[in-house]
């Protein structure tokens, strides 16, 4: 293959492998393309990439570089000033939220004392912003950006594309396609993205799921060309549409132990610091369908986390054995090597087939709303808080920025109080249509529509 079709994934970890290596992405690019792929991630991830497309990949593990103190200092001020600044423009306190930061030691305490004091000074003024984030660029060691000079010399790549925009020991590689002229793309990864003022680094066009996504991105980053950002959807969704990944509903049911006379509908936990009270929240769903007549009582399908390996729910599952199943994501899960957490493909078939076979979901706040909705299902999102909880509440949560995307929409069904769970989940399994009438609405917000173009849209952007 020539090598102006060499095309070079960065992979900074296990997070893009779903959407962008299991996905038709590769697939429109194998014929066409030398795809090489630089990542944390070991081996055996691109042996699954490899099999499930049935292609050879340019692989280098890759260990990405320490941050210098000095850039880190300038990239985490830039990034406490644009929070600051975004809750102004956005006219939203929770932004501020996002920040987050817990320093233990003296040390890390004084750091990011020194880092909201210039990011303070910094929130004045846009262009300070701007220019702590190319100093804090330009912070790296040359060195680096020499070794990296070197290496995609050799590949010649036409594109470069990050799988996702978060990781900032990226930095040096993206140094060192930019001296050599080589265009960087980058998708925003997540529906929630854009307001936390997560672009650790910069690239030359960008991907979002949808015009929404896009006018964020304008009005947070108004450096950002409007041609540079690129509306391709995403294909986290686009699985949901190749139905041959289904399974009938009794072999999915033989596969788990399930009943397959049975409703289902499934819980779905987020990771700890999201939600810190799930245990709780999945313990008072188990009870309340439990409390239905014995007719009328579906099971619970629980799906964790999938970077949630704690033993935070296994009281629960104990407790209401026979009411909870949990269907754990099939994920390689190598503990303490974060290089070796990864999606498996046949975690594809199974969320699919979750949401496919179940009435709906429930959980705090989470994209398995959208999910559901792909299938035509509702979501129910818990918002009442726990007696026990403590610097933390959903009312917190439902603030941020990027709920505000379902406004003027019904768009889920809520769960206000412990009292109505049995209520809503009987609701939302004999009149499903009348729980979140604007799911789809909502949806086709979040996410460009047709799913199944997302994959064609980006190949289209990293060959043309």
């Amino acid at each position: 293959m020539a090598s102006e079709n060499n095309i070079l994934f960065l992979v900074p970890d296990g997070v893009g492998v779903r959407n962008y290596l299991f996905s038709n992405v590769i697939t429109g690019l194998k014929d066409v393309s030398q795809i090489h792929i630089w990542t944390t991630l070991t081996q055996p991830a691109v042996y699954e990439i490899e099999r499930l497309h049935n292609v050879n990949l340019h692989y280098h593990q890759i260990t990405l570089p320490s941050e210098p103190m000095k850039a880190r200092l300038r990239r985490e001020a830039a990034t406490y000033a644009r929070l600051l600044v975004n809750r102004e423009k956005l006219n939203n306190p929770a932004v501020m939220n996002y920040w987050g930061k817990k320093p233990k030691g003296l040390k890390l305490k004084l750091f990011y004392k020194v880092v909201k004091n210039i990011g303070f000074r910094a929130s004045k003024n846009y262009n300070k912003i701007l220019e702590l984030e190319k100093r804090s660029g330009k912070a790296w060691p040359v060195s680096q950006t020499a070794h990296y000079k070197q290496v995609l010399e050799r590949i010649a790549p036409k594109k470069i594309f990050v799988t996702h925009q978060r990781v900032a020991s990226l930095q040096p590689i993206c140094n060192a396609a930019r001296e050599l002229g080589i265009p960087l793309i980058s998708c925003i990864y997540s529906w929630d993205n854009t307001a936390k003022a997560s672009l650790a680094i910069r690239a030359d066009q960008y991907l979002v799921w949808s015009d929404y996504m896009k006018r964020e991105l304008l009005k947070l980053y108004p450096e950002i060309p409007e041609a540079s950002i690129s509306v391709t959807g995403t294909p986290q969704f686009e699985f949901h549409t190749q139905k041959d990944r289904l399974l009938p509903r009794v072999d999915f049911a033989e596969n788990y132990g399930l009943d397959s006379e049975k409703k289902w509908i499934c819980f779905s936990g987020d990771d700890k610091l999201t939600s810190p009270y799930d245990p709780a929240y999945l313990d008072d769903v188990a009870e309340a369908v439990n409390n239905l007549p014995e007719g009328e009582r579906p099971l619970i399908l629980f799906r964790r986390c999938p970077v949630d390996f704690s033993p935070r729910y296994d009281k629960v599952l104990d407790k209401w054995k026979g009411v909870i199943f949990a269907i754990d994501p099939i994920w390689n899960t190598s503990k303490g090597n974060w290089g070796g957490i990864y999606p498996k493909p046949e975690d594809l078939d199974l969320l699919m087939n979750m949401a496919h076979h179940c009435e709906v979901v429930v959980n705090i706040g989470s994209t398995m709303a959208h999910d559901f909705a792909m299938f035509g299902k509702p979501g129910l999102y818990i918002a009442y808080d726990q007696p026990v909880s403590e610097n933390w509440s959903t009312d917190t949560i439902y603030r941020f920025e990027h709920f505000r995307s379902m406004d003027g929409l019904d768009a889920v069904g809520w769960i206000r109080n412990k009292e109505d769970i049995s209520r809503m989940i009987r609701t939302a399994i004999n009149n499903p249509n009348s729980i979140a009438p604007d799911r789809m609405m909502w949806l086709e917000r979040i996410v460009k529509l047709p799913a199944e173009d997302a994959s064609a849209a980006i190949v289209k952007e990293l060959l043309s």
